[in-house]
Order: structure tokens, then C-alpha cells, then sequence
């Protein structure tokens, strides 16, 4: 009884916290580029990705699935092929149908019933999520706890590791698929058949048999990406020595030369190139004989680091394209930028060898993409009383090399881009206006953090700038007010200033007696408080906490740094609150800011609104439209930002729209998995419920308004996620939690 009083009264106060905010996607504000309208510039950028066709939407047309393995981040695009402007438009609202997926997935479609499945990365090998068919995408788990294949004479799991990515296609031809992937301590390729179609007529079932150790006959070299051919003989040998350090490789396969059977194409770790092997055996007795030349032959892959490689029909027309990006799982090893190579027309009759590059920066160049990293920032920069935009970013790719030790070792450049605001107070839209803003990347820093606040008095910003050394550096702005800013050389180790790294610096007057002080973030995922003891004119900044308000971001599950990055803010009423980004990617939301450097915040939120947009999140917060609603910003390491317009508090969250007086009522809350369900709101519903991480738990129909029951029928306790969708406006959502205990 204890339990359930305290669970009531903290989900009470939690959902009045997670209320006191409304917002939605707002991914079409304008923003302007080197002459163009960017087509979806809040959708966060792109780093590291693979690509799925499926339906999102259930307009009869596949829609293109985007992962970004920079963060785990999964974004449909849904696809429209004519009208004013055809092509890809970010959907974000259609993301929550999607089962949680790490490091890689394929779109397939394994039992044949015309509805796309997912099969992902799971600790130990695959995971298959079965799509259940419904009027949206719902999946729920074909296999548990993982993809398992009789090796030898007992059933184990089917191994791919976190840096492998397999090929799932159809080899010997029965409608089943089966898989390849490289020995988990070796330079060979396992053939792995499945035996579905063999065992049941169908293609229903999962069941793998392990049939070949040497698949293609042939062994990558076990510390680079040469190729040995006709090496299976010498297998055994291998295996009873000392194994082989097998490092990670991609595959495709497909058809270069045109006759029938499957070449095969390998990416791998620390290298920029693929190597294409040709097969004169046939897919499941494969024979790689031969080495092609740099591949494709008129514009070779060459992309930092480890490069995928994928076939797709990109526009629905039957023509398969190529689309290529960074596989490493290295947040230090990429390109980040012009990082996702589309090659064009891959299916003719000379094969895809002839293939050329449309464009390096396929969707990127419809965002606002810096590389790896963004770091927004709102000020007025002009005095125009029109909020513009400062983004820093970790950097943006200079060079890769390999050193004489073997090691890939990445240098990246950081800047700062400015948008300026040259929309109105009520209708704002931002121009690119200089994408080396301050010319700083001549300095050769990582990790660019801007606070802008006038540190001398004349009526301007001046520049404070945080970075991966862990000290500021000020710029003093010599341009007057009214003015685009122009800065003198930088004064280095402000006021020998230093935290761990990645100092994240802020402006806000903590004690309220009219100074801003500075608040500072840092690698370590605290916050470090330094008060203004000086004047407007000369402040002096004077260490007071190096844990201040006992914040700490850092969630040691994910890593042992934090990367903390402080956003303050006033509500309507006056009161001070703070946002806090982290390298998890979760926003912490605290109340009760105060001065008194031993005294904790209060952590209202630990993950504000269920907002997940990637990792080492970075949070800006301004009332973009003046309608007393702010909005929020957020910069994430695939060196976008992702914009949520305020709205009306409510019972939404993020994705979903407040729509009138409509509830989702449920009974008993907290409860034993059966539960009363109601909305009081006409129409046709989806009702669904999900774990925490996203996986559904059940789901039903509501045609009308009035109760229905729906249970948890899977040994599942804890907090659960309720959801009622309107199955006519698919934007119009409902969300309540829901306390489950066994």
C-alpha cells in the first residue's frame, strides 16, 4: 500500500511537471541557404546511415526509413513523388511506430506477407522485430532473446557484432532469406541457411543451419583489407592457432558483372575504399576469384571511415540506386559531412559497375548540417529586436590519415555558423548568413560552444567561446551595436577560467542582482559556477561550485563522461529554470536554481518530455513568434538541430498536438496490467501500449467514445506508455503513463 501511495503521488508530480510545457515539431520554419530554402532543415542532420524502404504512413507508397547510428537515431522521411515539389519530407511524427534500434538494421520482408520487417543489432547478435501488418506500422519480437542457428549439433545464436553488418538476401533461391556474416574471430564468412521453406513450405519461420564455414572461398586479412583468395583449405589451420583479429566489415551483395549471380562488396573498419570481389561460382557454392578494379569504376567510393555500401530502390520505379556512408562506429573516425554518397541508375543492362555520383550530401543538403556536432545558441546578434541563431559544432572533417602504427587518426576543423532572423516578431525565418562566423575556424579548435553577452559595456555582443580544451576564450566585439559582429583577436584562458573539457559556457544571473554570472558545463557532466564579483563593465568571474546545484548528467550505463551543456531560462511568472543536454542524449529539467553553492536543484524531469533526438544534446530556448509559448532548440552529434514549436500546456508531449478538451482516462493507474481505457473525444483510435524503450506491448481498435479493457498480457511490469492515435489525423495523439505492478 506504501508502494502504490508513493507511486501515485510521484506520477502525480511528475505529470504536472511534464506538463507545464507544450510543444510540436515545428520542421518547417523557413531557413535559407546559399541562395536556396533548405527543404527540411530541423531534421537533425546526418552522420553515419543506413537506409529501409517501408510504408510509414499507409498511403499505398514505401517510404524511406533513415538510421544514424550517431545516436541511435531513426528518421522516416515519407516520400512524395509528385505535386509542387517532389521527393523525401522529414515525418518525425511517424518515428514512434519503430521498435528501438542500435547500431544497424535492414528492412525486409521475411515471411512474405507484404509487410516489411526489421531486423537490428541485438547484445549477442540479431534481433527481428515482425511487422504485425496494422493500419501503421506495429512490430513486436519474432525471435528472443536473439536469432540463434544450428552450428554443429545444437541450436546457438546467429552472431553479428556490433561492428559487422550482414548480408540478408535470398541465396539459394527457395523465398526464405538467409544470412552471411564473417566468423565473430575470423577473416571468414559463414553461410547460414535458413531451412523455413525446407521444414514447413513456408516462409514463416526462422530456422538457420550454419551449412558453410568459407563461404566464396576466400579470407580477409586479419589486420587489413587485403583480400586472400582460395585460403578455406588452410581453415582448420587457422582456427587451431592463434584466431585472427576480425575488426568489422560491411556487405552488399549485388550483381556487377551482369551475369545472374551475386558479386560481393566489402567495406572495412579504417579504411575509406570497398573492395568488390568477383564470383564465378554461383550464391550458395560462392567462388571469388578476382578483385575488381577501384569500385564503382567511374567514381570509386572513398569515404572516411569503413564505408556501407547499399542497393535500393530509392524512387519507387523499379531502378536501384547506390547509397554509401560511414559504417564506423567511432565518433572520431567519420565524416559527418558530405556523408551520404547516392550513386544513380544501378540496374541496366552493363551492371552497376557504371554507375555515377549524383551527390555526396544526399538529404544533408536540405538541413542545417555541421558536421559532427551542434551547439545552438539564441541572441539577438543585431539589435533588431529579431532572435537569430549561433550553432558551434564539435567540427567538420579536414583530413584522415593512417599512421606509421596502423591507427586512423581524424582531424576535424570547429566554426560557428550564423542564421540570422529576417522574418517578423510574429513570423520568424532565418538566413545563413556566414558559415565560418568569426572566422574561427582558423583556430584549429574542437568543441565550440558560443555565449554571447556585452563583457564591456558599449551596447554589443561580445563573444565567449567554451571548447574541447575545457577553457574560454573572448571576443571582443569591435562592430557597435546594430551591427553584424566583428571580433578582435581572442583573449586566451579568460580569466584562467578551465574545467575538464568541453567547457559549455552561460549567461544568467544566478544571485538576481542585475550581473550575469556564468554557469559552465563540462566533459565530466557537471555544472561549475563562477559569480560576477565585478560590474557590468568589468565583470569578474569568482569560482564558487564546481557542482553546482549537484547536477550531473553523466548516465553511467551509456559512458563515464556526461558532456553536460546548460540551458537557462525564465518562465511567464519569472521563475528561473535550467535545461540540461547530455551525451546520453536525455534533457534533465531542474527547478529550484539557487546561488548557495552547496544546495541541490530540484530534478523535476530526469527526461523532459521524452524528447530523444541523439547523443550529446545541447538545448536553446527562446520564444521564436512572441506568442508567450517558447520554443526549444536542440543541436545533437549528427550536427543538426531539431525545432519544437510552444503550444498550449496540455496532456501532450512531443510529436503530439493538445486537440480540444480530448482525454485518454485509464483505470486503475497504477494497476495490474488490466486496464480501463477511455477517451472522450468522437472518431476512430489506435490504442496502443509500449514499454519505456519503445517496444509494443498490445494494442486494439476504439471505433467510438465510451471504456474498453486492454491488458498487458506479457510478464511486464513497471512504467508503460499509453498512446490513443486518431486513425484520420494521424498528428492528433494522446499519451498517458501507466504504472504497471506484478
Amino acid at each position: 500500500m506504501l508502494l502504490l501511495l508513493f507511486l501515485s503521488t510521484f506520477l502525480g508530480s511528475y505529470a504536472q511537471e511534464l506538463n507545464e510545457f507544450g510543444f510540436t515539431p515545428w520542421t518547417n520554419l523557413r531557413v535559407e541557404a546559399n541562395g536556396h530554402f533548405l527543404r527540411d532543415p530541423w531534421a537533425g542532420g546526418l552522420n553515419n546511415v543506413q537506409f529501409g524502404k517501408i510504408d510509414v504512413n499507409n498511403d499505398g507508397v514505401k517510404d524511406l526509413l533513415i538510421f544514424d547510428r550517431h545516436g541511435d537515431r531513426l528518421l522516416p522521411f515519407v516520400y512524395s513523388p509528385a505535386g509542387i515539389s517532389p521527393g523525401f519530407n522529414y515525418a518525425p511524427e511517424f518515428r514512434r511506430y519503430f521498435p528501438h534500434i542500435k547500431h544497424w538494421f535492414q528492412v525486409l520482408d521475411y515471411n512474405n506477407d507484404g509487410f516489411p520487417d526489421i531486423f537490428t543489432y541485438t547484445p549477442g547478435g540479431i534481433m527481428v522485430y515482425r511487422n504485425k501488418g496494422e493500419v501503421f506500422p506495429a512490430f513486436e519480437k519474432a525471435v528472443n532473446p536473439y536469432l540463434t542457428s544450428l552450428q554443429g549439433s545444437i541450436y546457438t545464436n546467429l552472431l553479428v557484432t556490433y561492428v559487422d553488418y550482414p548480408a540478408i538476401e535470398d541465396l539459394d533461391g527457395d523465398g526464405d532469406l538467409d544470412i552471411l556474416t564473417f566468423w565473430g574471430l575470423g577473416s571468414f564468412i559463414e553461410y547460414h541457411q535458413n531451412k523455413s521453406v525446407e521444414l514447413y513450405g513456408n516462409a514463416d519461420s526462422l530456422v538457420y543451419e550454419k551449412t558453410d564455414n568459407c563461404w566464396g572461398r576466400f579470407a580477409e586479412d586479419d589486420e587489413s583489407n587485403i583480400v586472400i583468395f582460395d585460403t578455406c583449405a588452410n581453415f582448420k589451420y587457422q582456427q587451431g592457432q592463434s584466431p585472427p583479429k576480425h575488426t568489422g566489415s560491411t556487405f552488399l551483395l549485388t550483381d556487377i558483372t551482369g551475369n545472374g549471380v551475386f558479386d560481393l562488396v566489402l567495406g572495412d573498419v579504417d579504411y575509406s575504399n570497398v573492395v568488390a570481389l568477383q564470383n564465378n561460382g554461383n550464391n550458395v557454392a560462392a567462388e571469388m576469384v578476382e578483385q575488381f578494379p577501384p569500385w564503382p569504376v567511374n567514381e570509386p567510393v572513398n569515404l572516411w571511415s569503413f564505408p556501407l555500401v547499399q542497393k535500393i530502390d530509392l524512387y519507387n520505379d523499379g531502378t536501384e540506386q547506390l547509397l554509401v556512408s560511414p559504417f564506423d562506429p567511432s565518433l572520431t573516425k567519420s565524416r559527418g559531412s558530405e556523408s551520404v554518397w547516392l550513386y544513380g541508375d544501378c540496374k541496366n543492362s552493363s551492371g552497376i559497375k557504371d554507375c555515377g555520383i549524383l551527390t555526396r550530401s544526399f538529404l544533408q543538403d536540405g538541413m542545417i548540417d555541421l558536421g559532427l556536432g551542434a551547439y545552438p545558441v539564441f541572441a539577438d546578434v543585431n539589435s533588431d529586436q529579431l532572435t537569430d541563431l549561433v550553432i558551434g559544432n564539435y567540427g567538420l572533417y579536414d583530413t584522415c590519415i593512417v599512421n606509421v602504427n596502423g591507427q586512423l587518426k581524424c582531424d576535424y576543423s570547429g566554426r560557428l555558423h550564423l542564421y540570422i532572423n529576417n522574418g517578423s516578431l510574429v513570423e520568424p525565418s532565418f538566413l545563413l548568413a556566414d558559415d565560418d562566423f568569426g572566422h574561427l575556424s582558423q583556430l584549429a579548435l574542437r568543441g565550440l560552444y558560443p555565449a554571447l553577452n556585452d563583457l564591456d559595456g558599449d551596447g554589443d555582443l561580445d563573444l565567449l567561446l567554451g571548447n574541447k580544451e575545457g577553457d574560454l576564450l573572448m571576443f571582443t566585439n569591435i562592430a557597435g551595436p546594430g551591427n553584424i559582429p566583428e571580433f578582435e583577436n581572442p583573449v586566451e584562458g579568460y580569466q584562467n577560467i578551465q574545467v575538464e573539457g568541453f567547457s559549455t559556457p552561460a549567461f544568467v544571473d544566478v544571485n538576481s542582482d542585475g550581473k550575469n554570472d556564468l554557469v559552465i558545463g563540462s566533459l565530466d557532466g557537471r555544472l561549475s559556477y563562477y559569480q560576477n564579483t565585478g560590474t557590468l563593465q568589468q565583470p569578474v568571474f569568482t569560482f564558487r561550485s564546481d557542482y553546482f546545484g549537484h547536477v550531473n548528467v553523466t548516465d553511467e550505463l551509456v559512458s563515464y563522461t556526461g558532456y553536460s551543456v546548460p540551458c537557462f531560462f525564465k518562465t511567464n511568472t519569472g521563475e528561473l529554470r535550467l535545461l540540461a543536454g547530455s551525451e546520453s542524449g536525455l534533457l534533465k529539467y531542474y527547478l529550484g536554481i539557487t546561488d548557495e553553492p552547496n544546495s541541490a536543484f530540484v530534478l523535476a524531469d530526469p527526461d523532459f518530455m521524452y524528447i530523444h533526438e541523439g547523443i550529446r544534446t545541447a538545448p536553446a530556448w527562446a520564444d521564436l513568434n512572441n506568442d508567450g509559448f517558447p520554443e526549444l532548440a536542440l543541436g545533437n552529434y549528427s550536427g543538426g538541430i531539431t525545432l519544437f514549436k510552444g503550444t498550449p500546456p496540455g496532456t501532450a508531449a512531443i510529436g503530439q498536438t493538445s486537440y480540444d478538451s480530448a482525454k485518454l482516462l485509464i483505470r486503475p493507474n497504477p494497476g495490474n496490467g488490466q486496464l480501463n481505457i477511455a477517451i472522450n473525444r468522437a472518431g476512430e483510435w489506435q490504442i496502443s501500449l509500449y514499454t519505456i524503450d519503445g517496444l509494443l506491448l498490445n494494442t486494439i481498435p476504439v471505433a467510438s467514445p465510451g471504456e474498453l479493457q486492454i491488458t498487458i498480457n506479457k510478464s511486464y511490469s513497471g512504467i508503460a506508455i499509453a498512446e490513443a492515435r486518431n486513425k484520420k489525423l494521424p498528428w492528433l495523439v494522446l499519451r498517458e503513463k501507466v504504472v504497471v505492478i506484478r
